[in-house]
């Protein structure tokens, strides 16, 4: 096989360094040289899932001020930001996947080819839309030994998202497979099906990254979801019920009761769901999210919760991630794409199309769908949504209010961070972190910087870029 991208440590090689990027190969003469079509697919979830995600999140929701940093930190205030472990991460899978559909197709299992395609595809996405240009093809597809691959553009990276989702749909179609996945598949359990609505659905996501280019199709948006999931039981996710390991978030919530401090919330993000600034207590906070801080004495109705300043540190009262609640708990799942994102994808696309009422009906669906996957109770969840600060009328429908039960429903994914570029951090109060870095000009930012060890090993290819940087789609 021939790759720049060596496959993971436990299948026989290893690229290293403390930053991520790419390196010479390190063979391991205990592992195998012949890694199994499941062994990779697990592989490639394991690490998209426990490694990819968090490790995007786990910088990206300082930036959309879902959480803020306890010691006011240089990240929380905009200071370089590379993802070198994320960076790493991506480049494991991509190896990974690659091999399978290298593997899959040589072995007439195109039911796993079709998995590698989609999981590939996320992975691309989330890596292009942290750092624009980023090596791909000649990365995959270079000479043994290559550690010079040249940058593929976004925009063709773009391109070849929808390709490998297009060979993927194709793939999961086949009539027949000599291999099929079953509990080696962590994300869908060898549910052709459900794998297809999730290719769907991220051909829905990444056609509505491009709200600002001229080539912006609202309808080809509305045909992808169309096809894309159906109800929460579609979701892409991984679960940790039956892994060794905890859910990532979970481990953030022990370190905190360690007394190593993480998982604060930001001050915007309580105020945008206590009722500061939209007139409505969201009980996603206190349900999914986190316990009250009481901090203004016992039997508050609704409780009173606090977040951190971002960049400031935190203050005498903060809430912060609890294990008992949805995203932290030891077994929680960590999320890929869901219903209720395809919802709010549908209720921008249907908006920008001039079709108030699907966007309408899309919208309330979306809010309906994200609080019963985080286990708000009924009749909470129905007081929120007849609301008259959430329950609008399609004609006083915006996209500033799509975007704004959409950021919560995107509460700790990567993904938010690409909708606050895309809406221009237009969201009320929303301002850059106290001590912001000085080169930003309080500025937002826009990108992340290369790892260093990638300018170290391919300065020569590598892009100049600065954190104010407007990456392809971000441009009109």
């Amino acid at each position: 096989m021939k790759r720049a991208l060596l496959l993971l440590s436990i299948f026989g090689f290893i690229a290293v360094g403390c930053d991520g990027g790419l390196l010479v190969e390190n063979q391991n003469p205990n592992a195998t040289t012949d890694p199994s079509l499941s062994g990779l697919l697990s592989s490639s979830i394991l690490t998209t899932s426990s490694d990819v995600v968090p490790g995007a999140a786990g910088t990206t929701s300082y930036y959309v001020q879902h959480l803020a940093s306890p010691s006011g930190s240089s990240l929380d205030q905009h200071f370089e930001s590379r993802f070198g472990g994320t960076w790493s991460s991506i480049y494991d899978v991509l190896a990974d996947t690659d091999a399978l559909v290298e593997k899959a197709e040589t072995e007439n299992s195109p039911h796993y080819a079709g998995i590698a395609r989609v999981i590939q595809a996320y992975n691309v996405g989330i890596a292009t839309d942290l750092w624009g240009d980023i090596p791909y093809e000649e990365a995959l597809q270079g000479q043994e030994g290559e550690i010079t691959p040249a940058y593929d553009e976004q925009q063709a990276l773009y391109s070849r998202i929808r390709s490998l989702l297009d060979a993927a749909i194709q793939d999961l179609n086949a009539e027949s497979s000599k291999f099929n996945p079953g509990s080696d598949d962590f994300v869908h359990g060898g549910d052709l099906e459900k794998w297809k609505r999730t290719a769907w659905a991220l051909k829905a996501r990444y056609l509505n990254h491009l709200t600002k280019k001229s080539s912006y199709d609202p309808q080809a948006v509305l045909n992808a979801v169309d096809n894309a999931m159906q109800g929460n039981e579609d979701d892409a996710q991984m679960n940790y019920e039956n892994d060794p390991a905890e859910n990532p978030w979970h481990n953030v919530f022990q370190d905190q009761e360690g007394g190593i401090l993480g998982g604060h919330l930001s001050e915007q993000l309580v105020k945008e769901m206590d009722g500061t600034l939209h007139g409505v207590f969201d009980p996603r906070l206190q349900v999914a999210i986190t316990d009250s801080a009481n901090i203004e004495g016992e039997g508050e109705n609704p409780p009173k919760y606090a977040g951190n300043r971002n960049g400031e540190g935190a203050g005498q009262f903060y809430n912060h991630l609890e294990g008992d609640k949805f995203y932290a708990t030891q077994n929680a799942p960590i999320l890929w794409i869901t219903y209720a994102e395809v919802k709010f994808i549908e209720a921008e696309a249907a908006f920008r199309a001039d079709n108030p009422s699907r966007a309408y009906d899309a919208y309330m669906e979306g809010i309906r769908a994200n609080m019963d996957k985080v286990g708000v109770p009924e009749s909470q969840r129905d007081a929120y949504m007849n609301d008259p600060a959430v329950d609008v009328g399609q004609g006083n429908l915006t996209l500033d209010l799509i975007f704004k039960e959409k950021n919560v429903a995107m509460f700790l994914n990567p993904e938010a961070w690409v909708d606050h570029r895309r809406h221009n951090y237009d969201y009320p109060d929303f301002e850059p972190p106290v001590d912001q870095n000085p080169d930003l000009n309080t500025e937002h930012i826009r990108r992340a910087l290369y790892p260093l060890s990638e300018i170290e090993r391919n300065r020569s290819n590598v892009p100049e870029v600065s954190l104010d940087g407007f990456l392809w789609w971000d441009q009109s």
